[in-house]
Formats: C-alpha cells, structure tokens, sequence
C-alpha cells in the first residue's frame, strides 16, 4: 500500500474522533476499501499483457 489520499487520511481523522463505534467502524471501512481497491489497481498494471 502507498501513500493515503487526502480523503482516506481524513476519513481516519474521522474514526479517531468519533465516539460512536459503528461510526468508527464506518470511516475505517471506507479507508480499508479504498487502499483495497488501490492496490488491485496497482496489481492490474503489474499483469503482462498477452
């Protein structure tokens, strides 16, 4: 995983000054999809086209 965009670092600002747990749970979610979805991106380049 590389750096964390603007909104994924906001999201964690986010989950840290939450107090609610599903809240939490919420914003730290959307930081583990988006990191997720970067790295199959990066994947996707790595593949050898045939």
């Amino acid at each position: 995983m590389g750096e964390l965009s603007t909104e994924c670092k906001r999201h964690l600002e986010d989950a840290l000054e939450a107090d609610d747990s599903q809240k939490k749970d919420f914003h730290i979610r959307q930081v583990l999809q988006a990191a997720e979805m970067d790295d199959a991106a990066v994947d996707h380049r790595r593949v050898p086209k045939h």
